[in-house]
């Protein structure tokens, strides 16, 4: 399976997360805060320098606002629960080798198999938008307690993330038939 810039993206930021923390690996919550931190990142600064920057650019910004309008419609504040997710992470005390590429844990495996797989139920490809929905759809007890914490309601979130995966994307087989059909 393919996977997108954006989602290749989030990955990055769940292991820097994950190393910040001191984990042996990435865990599900890693993966939260990183879709949490991607919203706010400057997506033009760190395309400047790719190969194919408009086209990297584009993917990134499409998708990116994708999970700004969930987390928007939701009432979410990206930048308050990535901050309470990282406070309820139990600290490690192992000293990590800074170069050793962290791995998955099986649950956070599970979790990619899942967003892979909503991912092949549209383009093909999976995005951060799969991601969450898979992440969301994880039982994980410290998010459902920062959740009610900042009183967002999980299920609504749910709602709001299940729409945007199965929503047609531009491109894919289902959006253009829907185009034809409305010039006929």
């Amino acid at each position: 399976m393919k996977h997108s810039r954006s989602l290749a993206l989030v990955w990055q930021i769940a292991d820097i997360e994950a190393r910040n923390l001191k984990a042996p690996a990435i865990e599900c919550m890693h993966l939260l805060i990183g879709l949490c931190k991607v919203v706010d990142l400057d997506l033009v600064g760190l395309v400047s320098k790719e190969v194919d920057p408009d086209k990297i650019l584009e993917e990134l910004l499409r998708e990116i606002r994708r999970l700004r309008t969930v987390f928007r419609a939701a009432g979410l504040d990206a930048r308050m629960l990535r901050r309470h997710l990282r406070r309820v992470y139990p600290e490690q005390r192992l000293g990590l080798d800074r170069s050793k590429r962290l791995h998955r844990s099986s649950e956070a495996k599970r979790i990619f198999a899942n967003a892979e797989q909503f991912g092949q139920l549209g383009s093909g490809k999976a995005y951060p938008v799969h991601l969450l929905y898979a992440t969301l759809l994880a039982d994980d007890e410290n998010r459902d307690v920062v959740l009610n914490k900042l009183k967002i309601n999980k299920e609504r979130l749910l709602t709001l993330v299940k729409k945007q995966v199965f929503k047609p994307q531009i491109g894919s087989a289902s959006s253009s038939k829907r185009r034809r059909a409305r010039w006929n």
